[in-house]
């Protein structure tokens, strides 16, 4: 009897796509199994925890720092910048999403207050604005002083939005110089300066000037720097000393910029060759030390740097399962997010408890932790797009993944626990 068709297809399919399948099918098995459990347990993880499925995924996020009460002041109105990564026949859109949030997150209040119920998942969150954007949306980064959004753009132009403009549908201006991609992309955080540095994977960093040629559609960058020898993938200013921005990429390197000198045989005030051992993917100035910066990169590590003694890592987070995409600074505490589905909540004031014990790590395994993990999100079943602290509200997360999850959240008592670490110090002293 002749074989059946689907048999012969079976017997003469390639083992190697077979034990792709397998693996594949475990993976998303794994990940299954890690959510359901992440998911179980979270009630005694998160003092705040909201989830809302967005209807494209986005490669981007930023809190913006308006906050606004609601009429009971029960409630307080936050808001999100995102962006759309959709199919070729989809047109994208850059995004702006309201938050309801527990009025009890915010600074301001200081009695207490009945927290609201909501019923659901997703009732909290309202799609408040939105613009087309001509193709993906690698990046947005909105100017907190004026209202303007950048956006990085998969054909190497940055684009303005303004969100004061409430009749606006699409971009106001083109800023015109880079010919691929990119993803670095910030302002100036004196936010009068209207400065905006691009990064991209032509390798060159670019400056603008928007208070230059205001009245024009498009604008060329002020400045170029090319100091990289490969893909340029992250910019950040330095709050303090606000002539200085670091950028990092591809080629391994650390590199700090002074717009101060001259253009004539220009080159970084200082270069680390290979800071990391593989790409480096974000970088990120503390915004209260102007010595202080952390980078995260495709070798799974977070390297924190001074700027006094840049010869070698200040110290090394360890934690991550896979490539470190971006990272965030609040105060004393610093969230990384991965391609391992994580967003890690790493706090620098136990720097001083030493550094991560490689012995002790290889005699416990999973059993141990760098001393400087804090919390892990799991919330995540694809990598991490982006993550970002609240700018006012109080140690509140937002992230978002390939997913397509938006996520909302505030650990619970990260705070506490430094604060047992260091009574339990002070009951040893005794």
């Amino acid at each position: 009897m002749a074989p059946s068709s689907s048999a012969s297809r079976q017997s003469t399919q390639d083992p190697k796509s077979l034990d792709i399948k397998d693996k594949y099918q475990q993976n998303e098995k794994h990940i299954n199994e890690e959510f359901k459990i992440w998911k179980k347990t979270s009630p005694m993880l998160y003092d705040l925890l909201y989830t809302y499925s967005t209807s494209w995924p986005s490669l981007t996020l930023q809190w913006t720092r308006d906050l606004k009460f609601t009429d009971d002041k029960k409630s307080v109105v936050a808001n999100l910048l995102m962006g759309t990564h959709t199919t070729k026949n989809v047109a994208n859109k850059l995004r702006l999403y309201s938050v309801t949030l527990p009025a009890t997150l915010s600074p301001d209040v200081t009695s207490p207050v009945e927290v609201p119920n909501f019923e659901g998942h997703g009732n909290q969150f309202e799609l408040s604005r939105e613009w087309e954007h001509p193709g993906e949306i690698n990046k947005a980064r909105i100017n907190h002083e004026n209202g303007l959004i950048a956006t990085q753009t998969n054909t190497g132009d940055v684009l303005i939005f303004d969100s004061k403009d409430d009749k606006s549908m699409t971009h106001k201006k083109t800023l015109k110089f880079h010919n691929k991609e990119g993803f670095g992309l910030e302002w100036n955080p004196i936010y009068k300066k209207n400065q905006l540095l691009s990064s991209n994977e032509d390798s060159k960093i670019a400056l603008w000037d928007l208070d230059l040629e205001k009245d024009s559609k498009t604008l060329k960058p002020t400045r170029v720097f090319e100091t990289h020898s490969s893909i340029v993938n992250d910019v950040s200013w330095n709050v303090k000393a606000n002539d200085l921005f670091a950028s990092v990429g591809d080629d391994k390197s650390l590199q700090v910029h002074d717009l101060r000198l001259p253009l004539a045989n220009y080159k970084p005030v200082f270069q680390i060759d290979d800071a990391h051992q593989a790409s480096i993917n974000a970088v990120e100035f503390q915004p209260d030390l102007d010595y202080l910066l952390a980078t995260a990169s495709s070798d799974n590590l977070v390297h924190t740097w001074d700027l006094r003694n840049p010869t070698k890592p200040l110290r090394t987070l360890y934690g991550h399962a896979s490539s470190v995409l971006n990272l965030k600074w609040n105060d004393n505490f610093l969230i990384s997010g991965s391609v391992d589905r994580r967003v890690l909540v790493w706090d620098l004031a136990k720097i001083t408890h030493g550094d991560f014990d490689h012995k002790e790590f290889e005699k416990k395994k999973s059993h141990y932790v760098d001393p400087c993990l804090a919390f892990m999100h799991g919330g995540h079943t694809g990598r991490i797009s982006e993550c970002d602290w609240h700018p006012i509200l109080n140690h509140v997360v937002a992230s978002c993944g390939e997913d397509g999850l938006l996520e909302v959240w505030k650990p619970r008592h990260i705070l506490d626990v430094y604060e047992e670490d260091e009574d339990e110090e002070d009951a040893e002293m005794k």
